[in-house]
Parts: structure tokens; sequence; C-alpha cells
């Protein structure tokens, strides 16, 4: 029996994916927050809320880290890189104005200095397997795709710019940063800079589908202040060697024992079209037959594998690769979904 699904797709929203996939997609993310740290407590203080070491970057390195709440729950993650001077946070937009009234009430004791530079400037994401090459003939240089979370100054159409290394989608790609007003130039000359078409303006649809394929939660969706940072999969954003920080024993205490009680699991859609999020997942077999194990959180149609697929925590106990689970919409079984390895695909440097 098959279990495939053919969905008729959007050619615009085709053309884009397919530009992330063979060449690079350039999506406008402006909006995202961007908020400069800087002065002498800057980096002592930011590093006591963080769930990752901050300390110990180097200029122009980075990390990904969460603000976890006291029970370990994500309040927001964020891209911090080190710069001279002080930090360069870049946060996802629903977080920006969380964040930035949070760190503002330590401002006048912190001996640190805050500000929002989200309205100032813009950031274009470039993905795709030859986002390197892009930035190599935009910038004038060779900018290295790896390692992730690495900051770097370049110039693009004459104008300065900050490039930081951030797969978004599972390919190499990287986020432009730039004074919002030299945006639509920059644009422009990214859009002649490859001969063949190899680059798109695309929309935020393609790369929505093509980061559920590479198994990336994203914040407000897959990942949030209903899950412990832990049971997201997000464990590059937590150092277990740092000092303390909010919600580090409860995080420590769920690492050490081994296993949180759900995690965040890919799923290939037996039969159908995508299932809607806060469809439930239900047990076939095992010691929870006939109750609900899960929820899935966002779905797609893979192009790439030319079927549904779908995020979703899962109990602990239905984890395995191939387990077989129900899904259900107020109480009707709507189909079934088939636990499988992240990420459903690789790119090319990936396999």
């Amino acid at each position: 029996m098959s279990h495939t699904v053919t969905v008729k797709i959007d050619q615009v929203l085709e053309a884009d994916y397919r530009a992330i996939r063979t060449g690079v997609g350039v999506v406008d993310l402006s909006g995202a927050g961007l908020l400069s740290i800087h002065g002498d407590n800057a980096v002592q203080f930011l590093n006591g809320l963080v769930s990752n070491d901050i300390k110990s970057l180097q200029v122009g390195e980075g990390v990904v880290a969460a603000f976890p709440n006291l029970q370990g729950k994500l309040v927001a993650l964020a891209r911090i890189y080190r710069m001279e001077p002080g930090l360069l946070m870049e946060l996802d937009r629903i977080n920006r104005e969380k964040i930035f009234r949070n760190l503002s009430r330590f401002v006048p004791a912190g001996q640190f200095f805050l500000e929002d530079l989200s309205e100032q400037w813009g950031v274009l994401s470039l993905q795709g397997p030859r986002s390197e090459e892009l930035v190599a003939a935009a910038a004038g240089r060779s900018i290295p795709a790896e390692p992730a979370y690495r900051l770097h100054e370049a110039e693009v159409a004459g104008h300065g710019v900050r490039l930081a290394t951030h797969r978004r989608c599972g390919e190499p790609g990287y986020d432009l940063m730039a004074p919002a007003e030299h945006l639509g130039a920059i644009r422009e000359s990214l859009a002649a800079a490859l001969d063949g078409g190899a680059v798109r303006m695309i929309g935020p649809e393609a790369l929505e589908t093509a980061r559920i394929e590479a198994g990336i939660p994203r914040e407000g969706v897959d990942a949030g202040e209903d899950y412990i940072i832990l049971e997201t999969g997000l464990s590059e954003a937590v150092s277990y060697t740092k000092g303390c920080y909010l919600g580090q024993e409860v995080i420590a205490r769920i690492h050490w024992r081994g296993q949180p009680a759900r995690q965040l699991r890919g799923m290939m859609v037996e039969d159908g079209p995508p299932p809607p999020a806060g469809s439930g997942l239900w047990a076939i077999d095992g010691a929870m037959a006939g109750r609900k194990v899960g929820d899935i959180t966002s779905s797609t149609f893979s192009p790439g594998l030319e079927r549904s697929i779908a995020l979703g925590y899962v109990h602990r106990y239905y984890l395995a690769p191939e387990t077989i689970l129900e899904i259900k919409q107020e109480d009707a079984v709507i189909g079934r979904a088939r636990l499988v390895e992240l990420p459903f695909l690789k790119s090319a440097a990936q396999s």
C-alpha cells in the first residue's frame, strides 16, 4: 500500500522551495529582535540569565541560548554574539518586546546599557546550498558558512553589514543584518550576484516547509513556555559547566536523570494531507494503549519526500523510531503517524 499523497503545490511556493534546496532563498526577516548590550557588567549579567556560556566567547563568536523560567521552561531563544564592544542578541520577533522589557528593568542598577536596534536594522536570511558562494560574490571575499553562530563584518553593495552563520532549515545559511535604509540596495545586489537565477527572494511559507523537513522547532509553534528546554531537543542551547542561571536546577536534574517526560519527534503521516496543529496522538499498543500520548505542533506537505510530515511531542514510552500512533481530532481518527529520526531530509553537506 502506498503511503504517499499528492498535494497540489502553489507554483510560487514550489519555486521558493526549489531555491532553498538547489540555490539560495533570500527571505526578509526584518522585525526580528536585535538588541545591543554593552557596558562593564553586560556579559556577567546576561550570563546569569541564559542557559549557555557567553562569558568564554571571543569577539566574533556566538552561541544559541535560552532564557528559561524557574521551571526550566523556554521563555525565549536567542542567538548571542560577542562584538567589540559588548554583545549583539538576535531574537524571534514574537519575543522581542518581552525580552527587551525584562532586561530593561535591570539597566539602572546593572552597570550595562541596552539598545533596541530592531527598527533601525533589517535582517535578510540567506538559506541554501549556494549561500556561501553568494556571500563570496556579494561581499568580495569568502566567509565560511561553518561553524554556526559566527559573526563577520563585511560590505555588500557599498554598505557595511553583519553576517551571522545560521542554518534555519538544514541548508548552509547566513543572517545578513544591515541598516534598514540600505536593505533595498543590498537585496538588489544579492539578486544579481549569481548567474542563472540561482538567487530568489522568497516568502516565509517555503522557509517554514524547509525548517520542518530539517526538524528545527519554531518558537511559538513547537517551542515556548509550555515546554522545558530539553523536551524541545535544543540541547545545543544548554551548558552544563557554566555557573548558575535561572532554571538551572530543573534543567540539570532532567539532564542527569536521562530523559524528559516527553520529547519533540518527527512523524511521517501514513496517508492524507498534513494534520492540523493540535491534533492528538494516541497509543495503539503498549502500556498506554488507547490513551493520548502526545500532540502535533506543526505539519506540512514535504515536496522533497512527496508526503505529509509533522513535528510533535510524544510521551517517553513511545519515542522509538517506527512507532505507529493514531492521529485524532475531536475524538475522530484522521490518520496514522510513524515516528522517524530527524531530520526528515538532510542537505548535501550533511549527507
